[in-house]
């Protein structure tokens, strides 16, 4: 059962960036102007270093994220990458958002790793505690502390889409991993309080979301035209017209959208479909981990992966605001690709603990428990 959920997952993360790739291949055509193949070649690049991301966590063994030395590396990495963003001549400025570290030809997003970071330092921290969750202190205190200067760095860059997803996504960790609901129920209302505070008193933002409303966005209504030219099956591969400028950002956050117009509501559908069985496969595999740490380490990578490509979903079928969010394995973005294929690891590795615990011989006078 672990074993064939492990395999599933792989397959269809796989065949969803091998359409990513397919999709980009003529996308880029048009999108890119030093290198009609320039999108293909880095994502390809970007690919295989996923997948060697992907197998380094695999063969990890998670319970590696209990020690000391390594919680406090992972906290201080994750916070200097977010403050490296604000360092002038290392941070960069794209679209008023200043959201990337540049290395040379690439830019760096640290908030697409910060999220599988937190899953991580969290799920270990409280791993490490054990009984002493309950403790005031070590169990609300320092973690909420350090999960709300992180989100005040992602806050600040602006990036609510992050925000949010990272804020769900350290709730649930936290919840999984012992933590008592209401303890952290009040602080995570007012942390959405304060986004929502600061969405409405912003003009820029709330005029977004008053023309969503109103049906005046011009890339969600993009968007829907190349829904309603796609139709059931398609205009054919590379045919749409949409990526023709007419659609802004459509090799990264509407890359969906390009798909349904190539190749229809059956492709689309097929899409959403492969995020909900890799949902339904990670789910399975948190039920049967060995201890609390390998399930909120394997509910926190799918809810990662899956949220974000429902959000993404939403926005492109104009369900919700367009915000900048990747489809996971599809949009081109080497940090998107890398933290997705990292959480597969993560949660590969949990499947693999979960499948070597299985396979014990039952003790001596008594036999293992099986859910099966």
């Amino acid at each position: 059962m672990i074993r064939f959920c492990a395999r599933t997952i792989f397959a269809l993360a796989f065949g969803l960036t091998l359409l990513g790739i397919l999709t980009l291949s003529y996308v880029g055509k048009i999108e890119a102007a030093d290198h009609p193949y320039h999108y293909v070649i880095m994502q390809s690049a970007f690919f295989v270093a996923g997948l060697c991301m992907m197998t380094l966590f695999y063969r990890l063994d998670y319970h590696l994220y209990l020690n000391k030395t390594f919680l406090w590396c992972l906290a201080i990495g994750m916070f200097l990458a977010l403050l490296l963003i604000f360092v002038p001549g290392i941070g960069k400025t794209i679209a008023g958002s200043r959201r990337w570290i540049g290395l040379g030809p690439i830019n760096v997003q640290p908030a697409e790793f910060v999220k599988l970071g937190a899953i991580i330092f969290i799920s270990g921290y409280f791993g490490r505690i054990g009984p002493l969750v309950q403790r005031w202190e070590l169990g609300f205190i320092i973690p909420l502390a350090y999960i709300g200067i992180l989100l005040g760095l992602v806050l600040c860059q602006p990036d609510f889409g992050s925000t949010l997803i990272l804020c769900g996504l350290c709730g649930l960790t936290l919840l999984t991993s012992g933590a008592r609901f209401r303890r952290i129920a009040i602080p995570a209302l007012l942390a959405l309080v304060v986004v929502a505070a600061l969405l409405l008193t912003n003009d820029n933002r709330r005029a977004r979301l008053i023309n969503e409303q109103e049906g005046e966005n011009y890339q969600a209504k993009q968007s829907e035209i190349a829904f309603q030219n796609g139709g059931a099956w398609g205009v054919g591969l590379g045919r749409g017209i949409q990526k023709e400028h007419y659609l802004p950002e459509c090799h990264t956050d509407f890359i969906l959208a390009v798909i349904a117009e190539d190749l229809g509501l059956v492709a689309t559908a097929s899409v959403a479909t492969a995020y909900f069985l890799i949902l339904l496969c990670g789910c399975a595999i948190a039920l049967r981990a060995p201890d609390r740490q390998g399930m909120a380490l394997a509910i926190g990578a799918v809810t990662l992966i899956c949220a974000q490509a429902f959000a993404n979903i939403a926005v492109v079928t104009h369900i919700f605001p367009t915000k900048g969010l990747a489809l996971p394995f599809l949009s081109y973005g080497g940090s998107s690709l890398l933290s997705s294929y990292a959480a597969i690891g993560v949660l590969l590795g949990v499947a693999r603990t979960t499948s070597a615990a299985e396979d014990l011989p039952p003790p001596p006078g008594g036999r293992l428990i099986s859910l099966t």
